[in-house]
């Protein structure tokens, strides 16, 4: 297909976020979608949110529905797997994917319900693959596990962004304790598993009792990258991820990770004497604890790794990938 370069390219980002309830995806969707939106290309951005697709009935009535509004556009893009995936997947259309990572990992579930829906989700978005154009993934990990499944698909690695503006090194104020951030606010989801944070912490703890455990928990969005700067280590313990945002941040204000081996952060542990990649035991990620706490007074430069991920850099390479899609196609 030839496109004139003055030409608009009409992109539908197919959802089911809402925005009101902050999700984690959903924000950076659409911190992404405000970035192109500003970024004065040849890019019309439209968000369709298509709710609840979970009965077969309703599924099949948005089908019909949707097949009209999304005649129009250039570019199908579904900003997650599972049942929103596949529901796009269906449509005759030049289509991209974006994989999260809970839309391709199959996460431990805290019921039968939840460990079905799971099982399904995954399902739909390995049924959903082969009829994409493109696959969006979140880490050079994920890529390499999709193109194991998929191999004649193509998948390139474009991250969710993050605002260099919003979180830079600061200068840290004076505290006695050795401060441990834990990744997430939701210690209930099984995929982060806080016991086996908290069982590596307390063991930690035993030997150094001027270290505290703490999770970002009511902190006002405009004192988040104070709050980040004031940590000396960010502990992550999940089962997977598709690229942890929570690191990213802490990054960009020079802060160290101990961590599992999820997503690309091997990678980069392997390129710092300040960053611990482990197993996913209380005594390997205790150990790594303590080899961060013999660190903490060292200088730091850990911005460089996700200065690639800046969201200005995040939409351009969408941008390119939307032209370069319909140029193939």
């Amino acid at each position: 297909m030839e496109i004139n370069k003055v030409s608009i390219i009409r992109v539908a980002w197919v959802h089911n976020y809402d925005r009101s309830l902050n999700s984690a995806s959903g924000v950076f969707m659409y911190q992404l979608y405000d970035g192109i939106k500003n970024s004065n290309s040849e890019i019309s951005i439209d968000l369709i949110n298509i709710g609840s697709i979970k009965n077969p009935l309703l599924f099949i009535s948005k089908m019909i529905k949707y097949r009209k509004i999304l005649r129009g556009y250039d570019i199908i893009h579904a900003q997650y797997g599972s049942g929103t995936g596949f529901f796009v997947s269906l449509f005759n259309k030049t289509k991209i994917i974006s994989l999260r990572g809970s839309d391709w990992y199959k996460s431990p579930a805290n019921s039968i319900k939840s460990k079905l829906h799971i099982w399904l989700g995954c399902k739909l978005t390995r049924w959903s693959l082969s009829r994409f154009n493109h696959i969006i993934v979140m880490s050079e990990s994920m890529k390499a596990d999709v193109h194991s499944f998929a191999p004649n698909c193509k998948v390139i690695v474009i991250p969710d962004g993050i605002d260099l503006n919003r979180f830079f090194p600061k200068q840290r104020s004076t505290n006695d304790k050795f401060r441990v951030l834990f990744s997430t606010v939701n210690k209930k989801n099984p995929v982060k598993r806080y016991d086996l944070a908290l069982s590596a912490f307390n063991l930690f703890h035993c030997k150094y009792p001027n270290s505290e455990l703490i999770l970002m928990t009511g902190v006002e969005p405009d004192r988040v990258n104070e709050f980040v700067n004031s940590v000396d280590v960010i502990l992550l313990t999940s089962t997977h991820e598709g690229w942890p945002n929570i690191i990213k941040e802490g990054l960009a204000c020079n802060i160290p990770f101990v961590s599992t081996d999820v997503s690309d952060l091997a990678k980069i542990a392997d390129q710092t004497p300040t960053c611990y990649v482990c197993d996913a035991s209380p005594e390997s990620l205790s150990a790594a604890l303590e080899q961060a706490y013999f660190k903490r007074n060292e200088e730091k430069n850990l911005r460089p790794f996700v200065e690639s991920m800046d969201k200005n850099a995040i939409s351009l390479a969408l941008i390119a990938l939307y032209q370069n899609v319909l140029l193939e196609s």
